[in-house]
Formats: structure tokens, C-alpha cells, sequence
């Protein structure tokens, strides 16, 4: 990051801020997936409201044994189907008064700056949400458009379903990302803290030993092994309390029609306000590249 970006502490009467760099910092441990495709470079610009891509599947039909000599077999061909998101508009905004803007509170300093800052970060942490949880839905006369969230946009043969959860159960996730070709390092299981909790009773028992301190001990779940496929966990506190999402995040993609910004808002009276705004979506380019555990126990 270049030591003279422009962050929300710079802002001026009027002026138009491109927070991009900036959102890609703030809150990292509470928005988990959205750092991490900031950190792969997963993310791009869309042309338009409604983002599409193709998914392009092999074909299935296995190759025989040829007669020597004999006449090329039928041609067969790839399948393509057409995938698509929504861009959605998520905005927060803020007001001071000039004499609070005036007092620069101790500790705070810019009491405005302060403010957009925090509207910042409660963006990103929207955005994080709605890219696992959102459900698609077209705009109308009273209701917004909203993105299909990751969760929605995983193949449904690519579910596990299970009373109580068991090492078995992942495994059987990866194994049906595994049937279908996908074989990554960057394959990660997001989870809240209650499935979590079940993750790390996998090893409870064994009295793991974390750290080397004095009086030091536990035991946590960072890392799962399989035969198809290894996984890193991720605590996500905007993942449902019964799901683990896995994704190959290399063809994860978050899209912004409009890139996060900070705008002014014209005001009547003695205050500074502004917004901060956004309009992305999200792309799953491989739908069988995800996989979810439903835990009904």
C-alpha cells in the first residue's frame, strides 16, 4: 500500500473518495472471506446490474477402444450454462454537527472522519453477509435487488446433509469436490462458532496441546486432511449456526459495479453529512468448486 493513500481521514467538503484500498484493511477478522479475495486479487469490476459467466462441464461420456484404422468416432462437445448475480446496493451515511466536527473529542480527533470510518467498516461487514447469506432477488417497486450469496450459488448435489456432525461428514463434502474435478490449494471451510466448537471436539479427547507456554493447553481445529482435498477452517461470524460453506477460492470473485466510495450529501443546516456506498455481487465460476454440510442436530 502506497504511505500516501487517500483515506477517509483526508476528507474535504464536496469531495468524492475512492475507499477501495482502504476497505481492504479495515476489519479483517471480522469480515474473513472478503479479505482473503482481496488478498488473492479476486476482485474485478461488472459492466452492468445483472453479472453473468459461463460454467463449463467436460463431457462425461467415456472414451472406448478403436479398431485400428477405424473412422473418427462422433463428435461430441463440452456443455456450457449460463450462471448470473446481481449487483446490489448497500450505503451507509453519517452526520455531525459543527460544533461537535469543531470540539476534535480527545482521542478521536475528526469527529466526521471518525464517523465515516466506522460506516466503512459496518459496509464491509454488510457486504460480508450478504456475499454468504444473500438471496436473489430482482428489483420491484418496493422491494431492492439483492445478490445471491455464496451459500445459494453452491451446486445442490453438492450437499451433505447429517443429525450430528462427524470428520466423516467434511470429508464427504471435499469427496463430491473431488468427483467433480476440483483439486486446489485454496480450499477453505468457513463456519460460525457453534459449528466450530463441534469441529474442535473432533480432537477433545486427545488432550491436544496448544502453544508451548506454561500452563498453556486446548485444543483447535485449523486444519483438515483428507484423500480428496485439504481444507483450512475459517471462523466467520456471518455464517449460519448449522452450515459449513467450503469453496475453492481461486474461483471465488467479488464484482463491484460501483467500487466503495465516499460521497457528500448536501446538507440544510449546521452539519457535515455524508455516505459511504457500494454495489457489488459475487461469482461462484464453478459451482461444484463449493460444497455445504447441513447440520439438523
Amino acid at each position: 500500500m502506497a504511505n500516501d493513500m487517500r483515506k477517509s481521514q483526508h476528507l474535504l467538503p464536496n469531495e468524492v473518495l475512492d475507499l477501495t484500498e482502504e476497505i481492504a484493511l479495515v476489519t479483517p477478522t471480522d469480515t474473513p472471506l472478503i479479505t482473503m479475495l482481496y488478498a488473492m486479487g479476486n476482485v474485478t469490476s461488472a459492466s452492468d446490474i445483472t453479472v453473468s459467466w459461463r460454467e463449463k462441464e467436460l463431457n462425461s461420456t467415456r472414451t472406448t477402444a478403436q479398431l485400428e484404422g477405424a473412422e473418427s468416432p462422433d463428435a461430441i462437445k463440452s456443455t456450457r450454462r449460463m450462471i448470473s448475480n446481481i449487483c446490489q446496493i448497500l450505503t451507509r451515511s453519517t452526520a455531525v454537527s459543527g460544533t461537535l466536527a469543531a470540539l476534535n473529542p480527545y482521542g478521536i480527533g475528526d469527529e466526521f472522519a471518525a464517523e465515516v470510518q466506522d460506516r466503512l467498516i459496518e459496509l464491509k461487514r454488510d457486504t460480508e453477509h450478504f456475499v454468504i447469506n444473500g438471496t436473489k432477488q430482482e428489483e420491484n417497486v418496493s422491494t431492492p435487488r439483492q445478490m445471491n450469496g455464496l451459500l445459494n450459488l453452491i451446486n445442490s448435489d453438492n450437499v451433505v446433509s447429517t443429525s450430528a456432525l462427524t470428520p466423516e461428514d467434511i470429508e464427504s463434502a471435499l469427496e463430491k469436490m473431488w468427483n467433480r474435478g476440483v483439486s486446489s490449494n485454496a480450499i477453505y471451510a468457513f463456519v460460525g462458532a457453534g459449528v466450530k466448537k463441534k469441529i474442535n471436539q473432533f480432537i477433545k479427547d486427545d488432550l491436544f496441546i496448544k502453544g508451548t507456554g506454561t500452563n498453556t493447553y486446548g485444543f483447535q481445529v485449523d486444519y483438515i486432511t483428507t484423500d480428496f482435498g485439504d481444507c483450512g477452517i475459517v471462523l466467520d461470524r456471518h455464517m449460519p449456526d448449522n452450515t459449513i460453506m467450503i469453496l475453492d477460492m481461486s474461483v471465488v470473485e467479488l464484482s463491484y459495479l460501483r467500487a466503495p466510495k465516499y460521497e457528500p450529501l448536501a446538507k440544510t443546516g449546521d452539519y457535515q453529512k455524508g455516505q459511504v456506498i457500494a454495489e457489488p455481487t459475487v461469482k461462484l465460476k464453478n459451482t461444484y468448486a463449493g460444497a455445504k454440510v447441513v447440520i439438523s442436530g
